[in-house]
């Protein structure tokens, strides 16, 4: 079942919708076309309805966030360094927008959109396919691209988004979802008592700036070992360079299943809060996984009254490493003109 209502108008007159995809279970998932924002995903625990994901009561507080709570960004997921890279012998300089670097496709990304939306006929699951075209020079990135991405909740309880996208040029591409999760629900305090597991043994390191050194460097005995059930508090504890120069958990792993090509979605994680009894598991075709436990919410007002502090959600990012365009052992965020490209993740709800 899908229900469509008005969220707002903007400055522009551009009217945003949300639509509310629900499956048979009762498991819900509320969609914005501003952004493609997921802004609310209801699981119907034993007492109540739990809202797993960060988000605002308004569109004017989406219009004006900076954190991407929920969207779907690009054309560039992550940290671009300087904003500079070279495709087929040309630099580009895309927008920069945090500390000298690009991230997330720049101040106008992807979350900056109204996205047009169409709900599919789909007889196994609810879906909504959202669609933009981004045109040649947006940002800085060359080459029109039409993308769509594809919400659907299957009625294994699983949010499916599929990402589709041409380019008339060749260009670089890497879309992700940004939605901050907290499973004992949005309103609850932070979410240090998770425990996660992520099928990674190696990651990127950074410099202090987010930015990948180009190494790719083991988990063993670092604070970045999730292959068995970690939680998220005892890391946070420990004491690394790389903890520091995130403020907390804001990293790339390199997840062990990935292979170039692939279109299935993979294994890749879980987390777990016991205090609900819900457990998120994550699989994508996609090579990395960004954890990110919002390490910079200082009193940032949310949802039904909601404030949020640092490490009130975790974010689980699929995407291309950071600055991929920039280091040629990475696995290639490149798109060929002309060329289809799909990745698929999906977050299953357990309770």
């Amino acid at each position: 079942m899908i229900k469509k209502q008005n969220f707002g108008t903007l400055s522009n007159g551009q009217n945003v919708e949300q639509y509310t995809l629900t499956n048979e279970n009762g498991v819900s998932a509320d969609i914005l076309t501003l952004g493609g924002i997921l802004r609310r995903f209801h699981v119907p625990t034993k007492l109540q309805s739990t809202d797993i994901v960060l988000g605002f009561d308004t569109l004017e507080e989406y219009v004006n966030d900076q954190s991407y709570l929920g969207t779907l960004v690009g054309r560039y997921a992550n940290r671009i360094n300087q904003g500079k890279f070279s495709l087929n012998g040309a630099d580009y300089q895309v927008d920069v927008n945090q500390n000298g670097n690009c991230l997330h496709g720049g101040a106008n990304g992807f979350n900056s959109y109204v996205w047009q939306a169409t709900v599919l006929p789909d007889s196994n699951a609810p879906s909504l396919a959202l669609e933009m075209l981004s045109h040649d020079g947006d940002q800085g990135f060359p080459g029109n691209i039409e993308v769509k991405a594809i919400y659907s909740l299957t009625h294994q309880n699983r949010l499916k988004i599929e990402y589709f996208a041409r380019s008339d040029q060749d260009t670089i591409f890497n879309p992700t979802n940004h939605a901050y999760f907290n499973l004992a629900g949005q309103n609850s305090g932070d979410v240090t008592q998770h425990k996660i597991s992520i099928e990674a043994g190696r990651y990127t390191p950074t410099d202090s700036n987010a930015i990948p050194t180009g190494e790719l460097a083991t988990v063993d005995a670092t604070p970045f070992d999730f292959r068995t059930p970690t939680t998220i508090a005892d890391v946070l504890a420990l004491t690394h360079q790389q903890l520091e120069y995130g403020n907390g958990l804001d990293h790339n792993l390199c997840l062990d299943h990935f292979i170039s090509e692939q279109k299935d979605a993979l294994y890749a994680g879980n987390a777990i809060c016991a205090e609900s009894g819900i457990e998120m598991k994550v699989y994508t075709s996609m090579p990395g996984m960004q954890i990110f436990t919002a390490n910079h919410f200082a009193d940032m007002p949310g949802k039904d009254g909601a404030i949020y502090q640092a490490h009130q959600g975790v974010c689980f990012e699929s995407q291309f490493y950071p600055d991929t365009p920039n280091h040629g052992n990475f696995p290639s965020a490149e798109l060929k003109a002309n060329q289809d490209f799909y990745s698929v993740t999906e977050y299953e709800v357990i309770f």
